[in-house]
């Protein structure tokens, strides 16, 4: 799992910026105006979201409409999906294996 996804996801305000380009493409103006703060923070909060490979940036005239990219993203839900189904873990290990544990001077 890539750190840099979960830093990226983290801020409250980028999450939202993830939710609303779901299935869109938006302008910096108007994620502007849709989260009320200015768009020199939304262009700060897509630099980090960019940088992560969660968006990217498609050209209109003179405007940049972002989109999610949704490979990351799958990937990262693929990684946790791991995590929450483990392969089964032995109760205890072979005392042999124990280093410094209470199984090994029982054994």
């Amino acid at each position: 799992m890539d750190a840099q996804l979960f830093k990226a996801l983290a801020d409250g305000t980028r999450l939202r910026m993830v939710e609303l380009m779901n299935g869109r493409a938006y302008c910096v103006r108007a994620l502007s105006l849709m989260l009320d703060i200015s768009e020199s923070a939304v262009s700060q909060h897509m630099k980090v979201l960019r940088d992560a490979g969660l968006v990217e940036g498609v050209k209109y005239g003179y405007y940049t409409h972002y989109r999610l990219c949704r490979e990351p993203i799958e990937s990262l839900f693929q990684s946790l999906r791991a995590l929450a189904e483990p392969p089964p873990v032995k109760q205890e290990c072979d005392a042999k294996e124990q280093v410094g544990c209470g199984a090994a001077k029982r054994a």
